[in-house]
């Protein structure tokens, strides 16, 4: 990220070739457009370079990923500071752009493990502990799912009985991670709102998801709005095992990594 005498924009790696060059429409310089504006200093040109690792629709939030990195980045050339509120707003602003004004995916980019957005507008976010070991298969089969088309699929309303399921999923995930509770960790895994509307979306979920619960893990399900699936593991050995059966299903053009949560948020490497 280096100051020059006009607006440049190149992109290289995953999926470059969809990602749009013109300031405008990318989300780094939006973002990193809204932090000068926030921080009160006037925007300077700039050029940036954007390596991409991630898949553009991919469901693992490439698009937040990228708000952060403009953000921070634009922090930094700014000498900037301690300002985490003006970046979440930057990232913020440079993700409402493509894909709506929410946190959930950049909460977690840029203070990095579990975290709990409890008010978008108030930028209110607290990181929630993890006290037990994770493995995490995350697989992408070679399809493109675009989020509008997944939020099409999703049931506008859920009954009182249905929502109270969910929530009752929902926070005994949250619990059982910041206990270390691993007993409970998959009764947390259970979507009963996003997962059956969206698995119809990619061929072979159900059949993988069975698969990959029989190998070990304490679930599977979609990320985001897909079509990457995940499936959280006890131990690397089940990951490896959960990956191997996964791309017998869905085939070896499919894209697997197996990771950690990483427990520090975005750097900035000078």
């Amino acid at each position: 990220f280096q100051a020059s005498e006009s607006y440049s924009i190149r992109v290289t790696g995953r999926d470059a070739a969809d990602i749009p060059l013109e300031p405008a429409q990318n989300v780094v310089t939006i973002a990193a457009e809204s932090f000068y504006r926030l921080f009160g200093q006037r925007a300077q040109p700039f050029s940036v370079h954007i390596e991409r690792a991630l898949p553009m629709s991919g469901g693992l939030g490439a698009s937040a990923a990228s708000s952060v990195a403009g953000a921070l980045a634009a922090a930094r050339f700014a000498k900037a500071g301690p300002c985490s509120d003006i970046i979440l707003q930057a990232a913020l602003d440079g993700e409402t752009a493509v894909a709506g004004p929410h946190l959930d995916n950049i909460a977690p980019c840029f203070y990095g493990g579990l975290t709990l957005v409890q008010d978008t507008e108030a930028l209110a976010v607290y990181k929630i502990p993890i006290q037990t070991e994770l493995w995490i298969v995350l697989i992408t089969p070679p399809i493109k799912i675009k989020t509008m088309d997944a939020r099409q699929v999703l049931r506008p309303q859920l009954t009182t009985a249905e929502w109270t399921k969910q929530m009752a999923h929902c926070t005994t995930l949250a619990l059982a991670l910041a206990r270390g509770d691993t007993q409970h960790i998959p009764f947390g895994l259970i979507d009963r709102y996003a997962e059956p509307s969206r698995a119809s979306l990619i061929p072979g979920f159900k059949i993988a998801q069975e698969h990959a619960i029989a190998a070990g893990a304490y679930g599977f399900s979609l990320s985001g709005s897909g079509p990457t699936c995940f499936a959280i593991c006890p131990t690397k050995p089940v990951a490896e095992a959960v990956g191997r059966s996964l791309l017998g299903i869905f085939g070896h053009k499919a894209q697997m990594n197996i990771v950690q949560p990483r427990s520090k948020g975005a750097e900035v490497y000078t």
